[in-house]
């Protein structure tokens, strides 16, 4: 029952805060490294359905405060990436540097089909996913040793 409850955490956590949920498991876990892997894309993949839907929502509930106008700087440096590398920038970048809700709000606040948001958000959770547990698998790296 507790490998259950971890797993349905790690699900959630990885939905909200991917990076969050695959630090931990490339550091500690003593499950094969493909059935983190899957835990991990599963939590990404709901993450990126819900978060397209109701990014749509959200981004037009912030754009009548023009929101994407202040001149913060983090801000300004997602704005950047979005007018520089559009759509595929910010899909790139979502699962570990900003966060999928973040990605899929901003992603839905210039691109209005919602079915190009998701085919490129669950492809950059498929990418880093692939990457970095396919090579823990392949070199067989375990972190927590190696701190």
């Amino acid at each position: 029952m507790g490998n259950f409850i971890e797993i349905f955490f790690m699900v959630l956590l990885s939905a909200v805060k991917y990076l969050f949920a695959v630090l931990p498991l490339l550091a500690g876990s003593s499950r094969a490294w493909y059935w983190d892997m899957l835990i991990v894309s599963s939590g990404g993949t709901i993450g990126v359905l819900v978060f397209t839907y109701l990014g749509a929502i959200i981004s037009k509930y912030l754009s009548q405060y023009h929101f994407f106008k202040f001149k913060h700087g983090r801000l300004k440096k997602l704005i950047h990436i979005k007018n520089s590398y559009g759509l595929i920038g910010i899909a790139f970048l979502s699962p570990v540097l900003i966060s999928i809700p973040v990605g899929c709000i901003i992603s839905a606040s210039f691109e209005h089909d919602k079915h190009k948001i998701m085919r490129w958000q669950l492809m950059s959770v498929f990418f880093w996913s692939i990457l970095l547990f396919g090579l823990k698998g392949i070199f067989n790296i375990d972190i927590s040793k190696t701190l």
